[in-house]
């Protein structure tokens, strides 16, 4: 089973927000390869434009990293084993936020939520590909996900981090 590690932090504004993210980043590599936190160089390019935005990734890295934010809050995750995505959403989303969300997906649930744009996320199209085609299927304690038709799976779990968060992680199984 695919393993990973899992940082998140509190931030004010969106310039704290993608400078927290990319510093919880960096501590995540220096923590897993023992590189110094400066050293550490994170990019991201766009895969429609080529833009400097998009899923980051360590340059020289076999590492998979993930990373998302809330309003309030940005979560990061790495791991060695497989291609990894994170989802973090406030826990008090508005409802006509939740109700919005049924029509993407089908179901009116912000855990659901999270779960789908994490697999997305994990799969490394984003929201590139349509929502309601994420199928998660939870047996016997064991929450999984696929997209469309595509045999390929993901393991979904819910870390506990901040009871005003709700985080999904996904993992390519």
């Amino acid at each position: 089973m695919a393993t990973y590690q899992l940082r998140t932090a509190r931030h004010d504004t969106a310039v704290d927000q993608f400078a927290l993210g990319r510093e919880l980043i960096r501590e995540l590599v220096s923590d897993m390869t023992g590189e110094p936190v400066a050293t550490v160089q994170i990019t991201a390019t766009c895969p429609d434009c080529g833009g400097p935005h998009g899923r980051p990734f360590v340059e020289g890295s076999e590492l998979h990293i993930g990373l998302s934010h809330s309003a309030t809050a940005t979560v990061a995750v790495a791991s060695w084993d497989a291609p990894v995505g994170v989802d973090v959403e406030e826990a008090a989303t508005p409802p006509a936020a939740v109700a919005a969300i049924a029509t993407l997906t089908g179901e009116a649930s912000l855990l659901h939520w999270t779960r789908v744009e994490a697999v997305l996320k994990a799969d490394g199209r984003g929201l590139r590909v349509d929502p309601a085609s994420v199928v998660v299927d939870e047996r016997d304690g064991r929450v999984e996900a696929s997209i469309g038709a595509s045999p390929q799976r993901y393991l979904l779990s819910q870390p506990d981090v901040d009871a005003d968060l709700v985080v999904s992680v996904a993992t390519r199984l």
